[in-house]
């Protein structure tokens, strides 16, 4: 029985290996892939604020001075600049070097808290998200001190790889809302945007797209029309159509090749993830198996 507990840990030794290989394989793809990201979002942010100043709202660019749209043009251009930067540092996050240092069963809230605390001081308590032992917050904060340093440390639980990589896409994911939102807010304080319409509006506007009554239109822009209410008392509402930015991941990907070809390359490491996940789960069960079975005939003895 002890050797083949031995030749179980064997097999998860190798197993872990080659979740080590994965990380660095994810690890360099997303390198690559959010660089191209960055410039992909740079391109895609422009040609959708060009054709809603032009085709959308063009009495209202036409209104501007010519040097106020130079400073809306230069402010659009470093709001993506910006973000393409934190892209890339997402990737080598201060807060993910720890957590791939950490075996899984020591990923407790109480202790990323405490590590937490260490990088950025003590704040206001966090709530932990859902699907990860980090909150969005916690992820935000740690990414105002990145290193563009690769990490040192090495994966070789799949479930810190899978957690690692959820917390990426996720962070894309905000990226690109909080980029919209913020291109929103320029083009309104600059009168192209209503102004009548209050900021909430302008942040709500994407989240409620699948259930808002939208029109077809170019990528990476929302196009819609709200109702808003104007007058409680004689409980009138105003309709109002809107077209604001709304980056989408599928839509900055598809015209890019090298995105595209980035993006299968990841999906084709996440499948060798999952198959080499189910099998490291299955050996870890079988060296649970065996343990729990040699210290049952250790432990028993007849009367």
């Amino acid at each position: 029985m002890a050797k083949a507990i031995e030749r179980i840990q064997r097999e998860i030794e190798v197993l872990e290996q080659t979740i080590a290989e994965l990380a660095e394989e994810f690890y360099n793809s997303y390198s690559r892939y959010m660089t191209a990201l960055g410039q992909g979002i740079q391109k895609q942010l422009i040609v959708a604020t060009y054709h809603l100043c032009t085709q959308s709202y063009p009495e209202q660019f036409l209104s501007l001075s010519f040097s106020q749209r130079q400073k809306l043009q230069q402010s659009i251009k470093q709001l993506a600049d910006r973000t393409a930067q934190e892209l890339v540092l997402k990737v080598n996050s201060p807060m993910q070097e720890k957590a791939r240092s950490l075996p899984m069963n020591d990923l407790e809230f109480s202790q990323l808290q405490e590590l937490i605390e260490e990088r950025i001081g003590e704040g206001e308590p966090q709530e932990k998200s859902e699907n990860s032992p980090f909150s969005e917050s916690d992820w935000e904060e740690s990414n105002a001190e990145s290193t563009s340093e690769k990490p040192n440390t090495q994966i070789t639980n799949p479930e810190a790889l899978l957690q690692w990589q959820e917390r990426l896409e996720k962070a894309i994911a905000k990226s690109l809302q909080k980029l919209s939102r913020d291109s929103n807010l320029k083009l309104q304080q600059a009168g192209i945007l209503p102004k009548k319409l209050p900021e909430p509006v302008l942040e709500a506007a994407a989240k409620v797209e699948a259930a808002a009554e939208t029109m077809p239109g170019p990528p990476n822009l929302l196009n819609l029309v709200i109702e808003t209410e104007s007058d409680r008392e004689s409980q009138s509402s105003t309709v109002t159509h809107l077209v604001a930015v709304h980056l989408r991941l599928s839509e900055i990907e598809f015209p890019d090749s090298t995105l595209t070809t980035m993006r299968q390359q990841i999906r084709n490491l996440s499948v060798k993830l999952h198959t080499t996940r189910r099998e490291y789960q299955k050996k870890q069960r079988e060296k649970a198996i065996a343990e729990a079975e040699l210290a049952w005939r250790a432990s028993w003895f007849d009367e």
